[in-house]
């Protein structure tokens, strides 16, 4: 019997044809960052009576906003939707499985067994710094209520019942021959992304909304700058987006992680970027800033100073857009749909250049009152910082070029991108399709 070479895999295409769909409406997800700063406007100390004595952490009804409006809005205007194949179904498929569920639900206790071990043995998490997490999730505690009718509910409209609350469940539970190891690594590793980015998520957005709200009150007695309240209203959008995105990860909103960053490499440039790794990182290696900042820099040139603050607060308004136009599924490290719309329409990153030339503008290293070579030292290690974020976004293309509709996007960036002409003169820069195999 003779043997044939299998055909070559047919090169990527160059260009792709048009732009993919969003995974989230842009005009959705902007709509309801307005409710929830109207939200957070709503709960402001001028304006609740003693609201903490009823809800631990009040900075979870703006969240609560976010997430109606997003979901009644797709609920009620299906082209707004753009499902995956791992959504619920509309309609009921087979009659719910109660074993099942009462697995799922093993699965889940075991994995908040889990994570609750984890916070307890880390001494990170014993200090006063996340005492706002927790108020957070006694607030969230009577929802765990739900779990039961929301498996039981799932259960029939599953596309594929094998899930990986199912498979932890199947673990814990010792029914070993049934489990997929595929399903229990996708679960850890997707909790493990939100067990350690939500509870720093969680504090910042408190921080910034109290920030925000003594804003608005101090604005309308004259006593705030525009540039002080549009920094505090830019990261508290921001938060606002990524406290809902990790809190929200679930089929019912056909918001679950569908994959996880798998190596290692990806895990390590993203978590340095945080607390508390960057608290070493930044103090040690990579002190980039002195006493010499934007505002006193330039105070003897009010007009010039007026024009380098609005650009500043530009930049911090197109970063927290980026993270807006995730709707319900902002998260690091994972893919929970590619996002298309709003500013991702113009860059592949605009998140991270926005963040990166804020920060040239608002440390200013190439000044310094120690002199140039100080100055020098600063730009050097303002570039290594850069670096850092260049390589999140390159292993992040990778971790996402898996998604054909990523590579699409990708793809059309190259010759629609707002940066294209950049992209031509540094050929590193442009996109490169990954190759299938042979």
């Amino acid at each position: 019997m003779s043997r044939r070479k299998a055909p070559p895999a047919p090169a990527p295409a160059a260009v792709a044809a048009e732009l993919p769909r969003s995974a989230t409406s842009f005009a959705l997800a902007f709509v309801a960052l307005c409710a929830g700063l109207a939200a957070a406007w709503a709960v402001a100390p001028a304006h609740h009576f003693a609201l903490e004595r009823f809800i631990p952490f009040p900075a979870l009804l703006p969240c609560l906003a976010v997430v109606a409006v997003i979901a009644l809005g797709e609920w009620a205007l299906p082209r707004l939707r753009n499902r995956s194949a791992g959504a619920l179904q509309v309609a009921a498929r087979r009659k719910p499985d109660l074993r099942r569920v009462a697995t799922r639900l093993c699965g889940l206790a075991a994995t908040l067994a889990l994570v609750a071990f984890v916070y307890w043995l880390f001494p990170e998490y014993s200090g006063s710094f996340y005492n706002p997490y927790w108020q957070f999730l006694r607030t969230l505690a009577p929802a765990a209520a739900l779990a039961p009718v929301y498996f039981y509910w799932a259960d029939a409209r599953l596309a594929d019942p094998d899930d990986e609350y199912l498979a932890f469940g199947r673990l814990v539970l010792g029914d070993w021959r049934a489990v997929s190891l595929r399903l229990v690594r996708h679960h850890l590793l997707s909790w493990t992304v939100k067990g350690f980015f939500l509870p720093l998520m969680v504090v910042y957005l408190g921080d910034e909304m109290r920030a925000f709200q003594q804003g608005l009150d101090a604005l309308a007695q004259g006593n705030l700058s525009a540039y002080d309240l549009g920094y505090h209203l830019s990261y508290a959008a921001d938060l606002l987006f990524c406290v809902v995105g990790y809190s929200s990860s679930m089929r019912l909103f056909d918001s679950q992680i569908r994959s996880v960053e798998p190596t290692v490499a990806g895990w390590l440039v993203a978590l340095v970027c945080y607390q508390p790794f960057y608290s070493v990182i930044g103090k040690y290696y990579l002190q980039y800033d002195d006493s010499i900042y934007w505002d006193n820099w330039l105070q003897p040139f009010p007009a010039l100073r007026s024009v380098w603050g609005t650009l500043i607060i530009l930049l911090t308004v197109i970063y927290a857009l980026c993270t807006v136009s995730f709707g319900l599924r902002f998260s690091n490290l994972t893919n929970r749909g590619i996002i298309t719309a709003g500013p991702y329409r113009f860059s592949k990153h605009p998140a991270y250049i926005a963040k990166n030339l804020s920060w040239w503008l608002i440390s200013v290293p190439f000044i310094s009152d120690q002199g140039w070579q100080m100055a020098v030292r600063n730009c050097l290690l303002l570039g290594l910082l850069n670096l850092v974020y260049y390589a999140r976004a390159r292993t992040e293309e990778r971790h996402l070029s898996r998604d054909p509709d990523y590579v699409a996007y990708a793809l059309w960036i190259n010759e629609h991108g707002l940066l294209r002409s950049l992209g031509r003169r540094l050929p590193f820069l442009r996109y490169r399709a990954p190759v299938p195999a042979a």
